[in-house]
Formats: C-alpha cells, structure tokens, sequence
C-alpha cells in the first residue's frame, strides 16, 4: 500500500515514526511537512499546497494538520493528488471544530473522496471502506492477547495498536501486573507513554481525549483478558 503521510508538528511525526517502524515492509511511505505558522485565515491556499510539490498516485492519505488553517488546505492537497482515501485523525478538538470538519467532509466528498476523522486516532475501526479498512487492521483500536499465570499477566501480544505507539509500550511493561490492577494501570501507561492527545476537556467527548485514549486501552484490555 502507498501510504503519504502530512504531517504539521510532534503528533504527526510520533505516529509517522511508529507507522515506518510496524508497517509492513511492503508498504510504501512517504511524508510531506506542512508550515506550522499557517495565517488563520488563507485567502490563496492553492500557493501553500503548491509549495509542497505534490504529486503521485496514493491509495491512502494520513492527514496529520494541527490547526485549522491546515485542515482548511485539505480539499486544495486532494485535489493535487490521485487518491480516494484520507484519514484525517483529530487529538484536539481546536484544531478541527465539528462545524469546521463537516464543511470540509462536505467539500471532500465531493471530489469523490472517502474520509473518516477518528476522534482520537486509537478509536479508529473499519468502516467499510477497503483502502481504510486495510490501516485499521494494523493501527487503530487495540487488539490485545494476553496470557495470565498465577494471577499475573505474564505476556501481552499486540495484534492492533494505537498508531502512536502506545500500546507496544503498554505490552513491554504490564507482565507482571497482578490481573487486578492491570487495567488501571493500562490506562495510566498510555497515557504516560506520552500520548499526545490534548489533556483539555474536548466538547465532542465531554471528556479529554487522553482520558479517552486511556479508557480505550482500558476496554481492549478488558476484553483480552475475558478470552
């Protein structure tokens, strides 16, 4: 799979870094860097997006923007590129306000385009769309195995991991965990690892997206552990 990953600071580079270390090594990955001083307001995209010398045919695109002046160049980079697929993952909230991501989900299917925006990127799940479908069974929501011995976890195999890394990191340090504290202490490992998601209250969850992320590592390993 050829993967282009657009990336605008620490979040993106995080989990493009994990994506070249656990992809397949058939996949093709490449990144684009967006300004990160981008002017709130961008009367003439197009001149941004040219700069970045796009081209290419993709099957997918990681859009990783950090601002909403990044999302808003979305439909222009789209409309440089041969592709059908975006995943555009969202670890806080002001960088892609709802009303901000239906407009440009709105202007992106029209060019004919799948897009899913995983509020936060370790909540992605299949979706029906092939292409999308295909990153999720390695990156995503959190797939675990996890053998237990005398009441502790003695190993954890990460069959799905958040694409930041998190919970390969989570496997290396649970064994030896008593099975009654493994899950509070999954979700504080995630969250320590450091997951990048914003600590802020987000509107769309109630909640902050870390406090998220955690709980979603919380119910994956819940689930492990019931098999």
């Amino acid at each position: 799979m050829r993967v282009i990953v657009f990336t605008q600071g620490s979040y993106g580079e995080c989990i493009l870094e994990n994506l070249r270390l656990r992809a397949p090594k058939e996949w093709t990955i490449e990144e684009s860097v967006m300004p990160g001083g981008l002017s709130i307001l961008i009367e003439e995209p197009e001149e941004i997006v040219d700069d970045l010398d796009l081209n290419g045919k993709w099957d997918l695109v990681l859009f990783m923007g950090e601002s909403p002046s990044a999302f808003t160049l979305l439909p222009s980079i789209l409309e440089k590129l041969e592709t059908g697929t975006v995943i555009a993952p969202v670890a806080d909230y002001e960088w892609l306000p709802q009303g901000l991501e239906r407009q440009i989900g709105s202007e992106i299917e029209g060019l004919g385009v799948e897009i899913v925006f995983p509020r936060t990127f370790c909540s992605l799940a299949p979706v029906g769309v092939p292409k999308i479908d295909a990153f999720a069974e390695l990156f995503g929501f959190p797939k675990l195995e996890i053998a237990v011995v005398d009441g502790e976890v003695s190993c954890v195999d990460v069959l799905r991991g958040a694409p930041c890394g998190s919970t390969h990191y989570m496997a290396e340090k649970l064994p030896g965990t008593k099975v009654s504290d493994a899950m509070p202490r999954a979700g504080t490992l995630v969250q320590i690892y450091p997951c990048l998601a914003s600590r802020k209250v987000d509107r769309f969850f109630g909640d902050s997206p870390i406090h998220v992320a955690g709980n979603i590592a919380v119910k994956a390993l819940e689930k492990a552990l019931r098999k």
